[in-house]
Order: structure tokens, then sequence, then C-alpha cells
């Protein structure tokens, strides 16, 4: 039987090469990837089908999430797993809108400081035992606890700043005397110290569910180290986890608030490292979903079966704006961002589900109160970022000109895993700028954070950012005057609306978000690059799957397989 399935797998790997010489003529390359391929059926007892003909989704992760306690995630995948099992106050739907999760509503003070979750009536824990107002008082204060170690405590010391957040989170007082209160079961209070128009985006991040203070005591140290120790409040329980292990299995939660909203049994969540082994899954039928990468994008091409999934991630050029940069200069910084042909760097260097991209707004992740998108122009800013060398020369010159030089040496700045990029955007820039110079410095990701936030040893830093919560802001706050301290940008015009984002509501707000995109184009404060997506392979009989804005979390409800 094993047999008659590799087989029907190798037909399948055939078809896709097939068609993609015929379309590329790319023979030898797709020959050396089909026959990695081939060589991996051998491993397909690696994928891990439980044998169950229920409608449980067979899901597809790259790597083992190191933790899934909510409060210490700070990665995609474990995000994607911790997705499944936790509810939050306010969540994404099938239109990637934010909607009301475990609250019912929320009001906010006339001051806008403090902020008032009402929650649904009898909501539960998986176990049956009842959810309510306290656990989200609990998971605040664990969070900000510093003996939590929580990577993700800048959620409410930085992005939303909860009262007194920043004094727990470094000791100086004690959890209690964070701004989070519960008047009763069903009220949960946050307490700010200056307005946070984005609350309901930032309470839909899964970091931020629910958490039972006694289900933790009970565990110690084990919770969450084990299907056991994790208590659900999300769609789905989990009935089989270990640490770094290849599957953990979740069954349908009963318990759920919105339980008549999801229609599979379960979620078999299969971890296989390999891009090429996962692809030999798919094909053989052993995974319903897959995250497509590396050479295996170029087999999944124009196949009806991928689906792109725009998501708030971007990559760009960032520059030092310290006194004795070059990159000072208005000029010098036009000239390096109409130098770089985004688009052939997308196909031939980063190609996995990017898209170029010209603004600092990615498309499809914030929509503004009339409904539209706020980057449904992605050419609103052609004109000072398009790819035009002559122009890119033009700037150059005027530049150098008005710096007094001759040219210009600079220093390009990456982590390992970008340096193939990096040598792209240097073979772009030197090409179109005669007189430039650019050392790249490879550093490795724990030394390229603290540079970067220090704002030293660069004049330019290749860098991606994720949000963590769906608004514009997550993207222009690193210009912002309270986090500018590594890159030294400071103008006064983008500063003062910026912080008139605070108090602004509705229209009102959209346009100051749209005018600070404005000046931070205009200035050039940032060279953008490319916007990432998320390539997936996705059975015919699986329907409705829908990924949040920012990438991670999985929407549950309306999530269905057609069980053969």
């Amino acid at each position: 039987m094993r047999r008659r399935t590799e087989k029907r797998t190798e037909k399948r790997i055939e078809k896709r090469i097939e068609k993609r010489i015929e379309k590329t003529g790319k023979g030898r390359k797709l020959l050396c990837v089909v026959l990695s391929l081939l060589f991996l059926l051998t491993a397909l007892s690696g994928c891990g089908k439980d044998g169950s003909e229920r409608s449980d989704l067979n899901y597809h992760l790259a790597a083992s999430p190191v933790t899934v306690d909510p409060q210490l995630v700070t990665d995609t995948n474990a995000g994607n797993v911790v997705s499944f099992f936790v509810s939050t106050l306010y969540k994404y739907d099938k239109d990637r809108k934010l909607v009301p999760g475990c609250a019912e509503s929320y009001e906010v003070s006339e001051d806008k400081l403090t902020v008032t979750f009402h929650l649904k009536k009898n909501l539960k824990w998986s176990d049956g035992s009842a959810l309510t107002a306290e656990d989200f008082v609990y998971a605040f204060r664990r969070l900000a606890d510093p003996d939590t170690k929580s990577g993700s405590v800048y959620l409410i010391t930085d992005c939303c700043m909860v009262n007194n957040a920043d004094k727990v989170s470094e000791g100086t007082l004690p959890p209690s005397e964070l701004g989070v209160s519960a008047p009763d079961h069903d009220t949960f209070v946050i307490e700010l110290q200056k307005p946070c128009p984005f609350i309901t985006a930032l309470v839909a991040s899964p970091t931020l569910g629910p958490c039972s203070q006694s289900f933790v005591q009970s565990c110690g140290d084990d919770y969450c180290t084990s299907a056991d120790t994790i208590l659900s409040s999300g769609a789905f329980k989990v009935d089989r986890y270990e640490p770094l292990a290849t599957q953990i299995h979740m069954s349908k939660n009963e318990n759920y608030y919105d339980a008549d909203q999801v229609t599979l049994e379960g979620i078999n969540i299969q971890i296989i490292t390999d891009a090429q082994q996962a692809m030999m899954c798919y094909e053989a039928g052993e995974m319903d979903v897959i995250r497509v990468t590396g050479a295996t994008v170029e087999l999944a091409e124009g196949d009806p079966e991928l689906t792109v999934f725009s998501q708030a991630s971007v990559a760009f050029l960032d520059m030092n704006f310290g006194s004795d940069s070059p990159l000072q200069n208005r000029n010098l910084r036009l000239a390096l961002a109409k130098s770089i042909d985004r688009d052939s760097i997308v196909k031939n260097v980063v190609r996995a589900g990017a898209q170029s991209l010209t603004r600092i707004n990615p498309p499809g992740y914030y929509y503004e109160a009339s409904g539209k998108d706020i980057a449904e122009d992605p050419d609103k800013y052609k004109d000072l970022t398009s790819y035009d060398p002559a122009k890119a020369k033009e700037y150059w010159e005027q530049g150098l000109k008005e710096i007094g030089k001759s040219s210009v040496e600079l220093s390009l700045c990456c982590y390992s895993n970008a340096q193939s990029i990096c040598e792209a955007l240097k073979q772009e820039m030197e090409k179109a700028l005669p007189g430039l110079t650019i050392n790249i410095v490879v550093w490795s990701t724990k030394d390229w954070l603290q540079h970067g936030t220090e704002g030293e040893g660069y004049d330019l830093i290749y860098g991606g950012w994720a949000v963590d919560y769906t608004d514009p802001t997550s993207f222009y706050g690193r210009y912002s005057a309270e986090q500018a301290e590594g890159n030294k940008y400071m103008n006064p015009d983008f500063e003062k609306v910026y912080q008139g984002l605070v108090l602004a509501e509705g229209q009102e707000r959209d346009e100051l978000l749209e005018k600070a995109e404005d000046i931070l184009m205009n200035d050039m404060a940032q060279i953008p690059i490319y916007t990432n997506g998320l390539d997936v392979l996705i059975k015919p009989n699986v329907k409705n799957l829908m990924f949040a804005p920012t990438g991670v979390q999985v929407v549950c409800e309306g999530l269905e397989k057609e069980v053969k």
C-alpha cells in the first residue's frame, strides 16, 4: 500500500516539474529539486498522519515551538500553536476584521485613560470551570512580573502603556500594582498612562489572553509542558504535546463560547523542518496545509492549490541619522532608494511570498473608518522610491555636491540569514551610483538587535518588521522621539503628527496616519524594499482557511475540512 502511495506521489511531483520546465525552461535547476524530493520518499513515514478519518486538519509547522506558554510566546511558530487554544478579548474574523471575542463590548473613559471590557456571559475553560475577568487580570500581571521573564512584556510597557507596567516589569513595584482590575466577574478594566486608540488590536494577541491563576499554580514549573498542564480557553484543547515534539494534537473544545462555529473535530500539527519533505508529505496526502518555502516555492508557483496571504510584515533599509553621517543629506537618501530594483531582488533572491514595496504601509492589514485600505494605492510614493537609475544618479551627484565629496563609503549591516539580500542590495546601489562603496558587515542576531537599538556601527542596516498589532503606529513608532534612539531620526513635523494620533479618532485619526506616512516617505526616513506574504498550499477539501493580518493567528471559526 505504501509503495502505491509513493508511486502516486512521484507522479504528482513529476507533473509539477514538467509544468515548471514548460513554463520557465529551468530544467536543470528543477531536476535537482525533484531528485531531492524523490529521495525523500523514503522519509514519508515521518509525515505522521494519525490515521483518523475524522475532520482533523493536518497542519504543517516548519519548526517546533520553543514554548506554548502564552505569556512567553515570541515566535511565529509558537504563535500559530497558541492561537488554536487561547481566546482573546478581541479577535480577527474570516474577513480579517477585528470583532469581539471574549468581550461583548468595551468602552473608553472621557479622558481615554480607562478602558472597560464587558465579557460575554458564562465563559468557560476547557475543563468546564468559569472563565472570568480575574483570569485576564492574572494574565496581565503574570506578563509584567519580572519572574516570568517574558520577552513580550513590551506589549503593555511600550505598545499600550498600562499603568505601572514599566515599574512592575523592572521589579520596583509588585504585580498587584499593575493598572488592571476586575470590579466583578464579567468586567475587566485597564488603566493607561496615555491613550491607546488601537487597544482592541493589541488585546487580540494570544499573549494577552486569559490565564487561570489556580491552574498555573497547581502545575508549578510544569505549566504548559504537556497536554495535562495546558488549560484551553480557545476553539481547541490540547490532548497531545511534548516540548520540541514533532506532533501536537488538539481536539475541539466543546466549552468554547463560539463552539457552534467550529466545524473541525481536531488539529493535527506536524513539525517538518525540511521544506522538501513537507512538500512530499503534502503530495502524498498526509498534509492538508503547508507553508511553502525555499526551493519548493518554484514548484508551487501557478498551482491552483497555492494561496498567498498578505501580512503586515516588511523588509527595509534603515539609516543612521547621526551628526557625522552623510545620510543626513536627503538627496543621497533618495538616490539610494531609487537605485534598487526591488522586483529583481524579490524574484531572484527573496522569492517566497514577497512583493515589492515602495511605501511604509503594506496592503491588506489596516482599514480606515471609511473601509478604505490605507495602502490601497501601492504606487502612491512611486516618484520617490521606484527604480530609476538615471534619476538615482542625478540625486546622487547633487547630494555629493552638497556635502562636498566625490565619493562615499557606507557600511551595510545585516544578520547572517539576510546576507544574500544585502549582497544584492550592494550590487544594485554600487552599480547605479558612481563613487559609492558599500561594506557589508554581518552580525549575529543578538549583535544586530543591540547595534540597531543603540545606533552604533552602521550607516545602513537591513531590517524586517512584523506588527504586534494591526495599526500603522506599529511601523511609525520607530521614528518617534520615544523610540528613535537607534536611527537617531528626528523630524518635528512628524513628531507633532505622531503625538496627535494618541487623542484623535475616526476619520481625523486616519488623516493623521496618512499624513505621518507622507512625512516619513518625503523625508525618506526609511527605504522600503518588500512586504512578506505567506505562501500556503491548501488541499481543495479544506475550506475557509484564513490567517490574521499579523500572519500568526489562524481564524478557527468557519474553518472546515470535507472528509472524503
